[in-house]
């Protein structure tokens, strides 16, 4: 078969969707043995997308020709690359995330990572989310099959979107398992990993830190890692008026290598998130032998399961209570480090593409 895949993303440097995209393609084709022919469009700004570095006889990269502007983009998404792969004899479309489509050339394949537009509405403004929704629908109605990541999605899309179940396949994201890293004696901070916007939440963590015991608070601090969104001048006000302007340390994006050591090194990894549709930086956080103190919430207990120490992300004290007890319990946390590794190894990059190829080849029957 002939696949064509969108993997058109709007952002220069790997976030979810592309580090979901970078963990899959490698083992897709490793996977796959030959059969299919895979033309995979993408961004001339997205040089620095490990996936581009695949090399196979069956693997075909087509630099999409469009500027990276939203409104450009989104258009060429929806109208131009459906018509100009047509001349790949395509026999499934494959979209890797929520995106805009006209008409769709061939079967059509779509990754519906989430609907937070229904989930999480406050994370949008009015006339975005009511577009996102649109959206979302039109393409879930369309799609001859849909992948989720997590059962919460799965139970989304379909009581949401009126789509059946049956053509909805839940297969998890991966995490990249090198071999096991030395455990390192921790570092005293607490580490926390997405762009500063409102749904994810720092400020929850703000919040508790502020209210941990005097002598936690001397020792620790907060690392921050990830571009400023759509809350970070209220971030950095709260942060001021509570006068912890030493203990939060925000870094910006970093390099996978980076990424890595400050997961590696941290005391323990925070994600206070209001909604997810998987969680992946749970899992990489268990991976580097890092414990996990995480929402409740949306799909998030699906990805950490028994591993993790979970809170309420509407009540700081709750994550404060947390946090305490991993400090106080050198024990607790050294049984988190064991137990996280282990929940990350079962979801690996093998198991999600070769469920894919999977979805991929039922298609073709």
């Amino acid at each position: 078969m002939n696949i064509v895949i969108n993997a058109i993303i709007a952002y220069e440097k790997p976030r979810g969707v592309g580090r979901y995209f970078n963990n899959l393609l490698p083992w897709l084709i490793k996977l796959d043995k030959g059969d299919n022919q895979y033309y995979i469009y993408y961004g001339k700004w997205m040089e620095s997308y490990d996936f581009l570095k695949v090399e196979s006889p069956n693997v075909h990269f087509i630099e999409a020709k469009v500027k990276n502007n939203p409104i450009l983009r989104n258009i060429y998404q929806a109208t131009v690359l459906a018509k100009d792969c047509k001349k790949y004899d395509p026999d499934i479309l494959f979209l890797i995330n929520t995106l805009a489509i006209v008409k769709k050339p061939c079967k059509l394949l779509s990754t519906i990572h989430d609907i937070m537009e229904y989930d999480f509405p406050e994370k949008y403004p009015f006339i975005q989310r009511h577009f996102r929704r649109a959206v979302v629908s039109h393409q879930a109605k369309i799609s001859d099959r849909i992948i989720t990541d997590s059962e919460y999605s799965k139970n989304a899309i379909s009581n949401r979107l009126g789509i059946d179940k049956d053509n909805i396949d839940m297969i998890p994201c991966s995490v990249s398992m090198r071999d096991r890293q030395e455990i390192v004696t921790p570092d005293k901070y607490f580490l926390f990993v997405s762009e500063t916007e409102k749904a994810k939440n720092l400020m929850g963590l703000i919040e508790a830190f502020a209210v941990l015991p005097e002598d936690v608070k001397a020792e620790y601090h907060v690392e921050v890692v990830g571009r400023e969104g759509n809350d970070h001048a209220r971030i950095v006000q709260r942060i001021t008026e509570l006068g912890l302007g030493d203990k939060i340390v925000f870094h910006g994006y970093l390099s996978d290598e980076e990424l890595n050591n400050m997961f590696l090194h941290a005391y323990a990894f925070v994600f206070p998130s209001f909604f997810e549709g998987f969680g992946l930086p749970v899992l990489e956080a268990m991976a580097c032998n890092t414990p996990v103190l995480c929402s409740n919430v949306s799909s998030i207990p699906e990805v950490g399961g028994d591993a993790v120490l979970t809170f309420d992300p509407r009540d700081p004290m709750d994550l404060r209570d947390q946090m305490v007890k991993i400090v106080k319990d050198p024990d607790l946390r050294s049984r988190m480090v064991e137990e996280g590794y282990t929940r990350a190894c079962q979801f690996t990059e093998e198991n999600t593409a070769r469920k894919t190829l999977d979805v991929i080849n039922s298609m073709g029957q």
